[in-house]
């Protein structure tokens, strides 16, 4: 990318699942207008979204959740059968084991899927016994387990529609396109600041003043490009990020980042695991589909092209908040005695199969939440858009979003999703935001 400022009609600040998204709607829907995509890692996806468990499901309480990652999943499913686009997307399934207290709490929120079309399958104690092999669902005699407080498995609440899929393989096809129509892209590229200036130019010295209508103007860059980029629209799709971006001219970026860590063991020379990541009955695929225990958010997948599994820990008191992240995502660490300590005593209880299991890869990454209802957001004001909030879910909702981020810039009031349903967009604003707080969680 050439060094000399050219001015934009969009930027898109981060080249994650949403920047990309966003970008590649508001291309493909405005082809004459030039868009720029910055990001200060060398290639798309090498921030949160490459560091993520890359899984995607459709089962919310929320409603606009539901429709968000129905949708997506239906244009990644239709990008991967039709368009013949290698996502590695596997339809594997996820599957909730619970307790009783957990499956009766849960009752409204399947009754509230089941009548919004998401498809779940309730398994029982004896069909998960004949499923899952070596699963541990009552622990009469077992001291450990007591002293965790874990709770018996009672049945299993399964969604087909989920699934895994690769996102470098997701952001390489939303990258590759945008830049076919003619999209522009910064690689590392560092953005310093947004630049804010008056609606209307005065040429006064010291604009813009208190009395004055101000709006963001473009962006201060660092790296393989340097200077200021004039914008007419600058979209902030950077996470935690953005809150360096925002909190310097006084915006709310709604969001605050967690650290999550990922596990990798194998299954080569352990036959039950070796049963466990094949087990059939559940997917076309005759792999184990992604698995949550009924305590502490602990859940594995598998990993068929390793021969292994990865697992995760949904952590979060006492896991510390993190308002303005660090560049270098290097710095923060994944935790042997997080695992060898906290979550492996778990799943070892549920599956003895993973007892004898050691780690031999593990590594951290960012979500980025927005702490309000644990809902995505997109709003606009003037000319610059926002999206962010949904990490751990932003690979499933990214194509909504990035649709949404694009009516947005053209100013309409609802979106067209994937499937040509239509979507109110100030649903996920925060001026007339209507959505519930979601309650199904890992």
């Amino acid at each position: 990318m050439p060094r000399s400022l050219a001015s934009y009609d969009v930027i898109v600040v981060g080249a994650g699942i949403m920047g990309m998204a966003s970008a590649y709607h508001i291309k493909l829907n405005n082809a004459n207008k030039e868009v720029l995509v910055l990001d200060r890692f060398g290639a798309a996806g090498q921030g949160n979204t490459g560091r993520s468990n890359a899984m995607f499901r459709n089962t919310f309480s929320s409603v606009d959740n539901q429709t968000l990652a129905d949708t997506s999943i239906n244009f990644y499913l239709q990008a991967q059968n039709e368009l013949k686009a290698d996502i590695g997307l596997q339809q594997i399934g996820y599957l909730w084991l619970m307790s009783e207290t957990q499956l009766h709490r849960s009752e409204p929120f399947l009754e509230g899927m089941v009548s919004n079309g998401i498809e779940t399958r309730r398994y029982d104690l004896t069909e998960l016994r004949q499923l899952l092999p070596g699963m541990v669902s009552s622990f009469e005699s077992n001291g450990e387990a007591a002293l965790m407080e874990l709770p018996e498995v009672q049945a299993g609440i399964f969604g087909p529609t989920c699934g895994r899929l690769n996102p470098d393989k997701l952001i390489r096809f939303y990258a590759e396109k945008f830049v076919r129509m003619g999209g522009k892209v910064g690689f590392n590229t560092n953005v310093e600041k947004l630049l804010v200036g008056p609606s209307k130019q005065l040429g006064i010295d010291g604009e813009p003043f208190v009395w004055q209508d101000s709006e963001v103007k473009g962006v201060r860059v660092s790296g393989a490009m340097s200077g200021d980029l004039p914008a007419e629209n600058v979209v902030l799709a950077c996470g935690a990020w953005g809150n360096e971006l925002l909190a310097p001219v006084g915006m709310d970026g709604h969001v605050k980042a967690k650290k999550r860590q990922l596990f990798s063991v194998s299954a080569t020379g352990s036959p039950e695991l070796e049963a466990l990541l094949r087990s059939k009955g559940f997917n076309a695929l005759g792999l184990l589909p992604l698995i949550i225990l009924p305590k502490s958010g602990v859940h594995f997948k598998p990993v068929s092209e390793e021969n292994g599994l990865w697992i995760a820990c949904e952590d979060e008191v006492n896991r510390p908040f993190i308002d303005i992240p660090d560049h270098d995502l290097d710095q923060y660490k994944a935790e042997p005695g997080y695992f060898e300590r906290g979550i492996k005593p778990v799943l070892a209880a549920y599956f003895p199969a993973f007892e004898k299991s050691k780690v031999r890869a593990m590594w951290a990454g960012l979500y980025s939440y927005n702490t309000l209802d644990y809902l995505p957001f997109a709003f606009k004001d003037n000319n610059l858009l926002v999206v962010g909030g949904d990490s751990g879910s932003g690979i499933m909702k990214g194509d909504s979003l990035g649709r949404i981020v694009d009516a947005l810039y053209r100013g309409e009031e609802e979106a067209i999703l994937h499937g040509d349903r239509p979507y109110r967009v100030s649903r996920i604003g925060f001026d007339r935001r209507e959505v519930d707080r979601e309650e199904w969680v890992i």
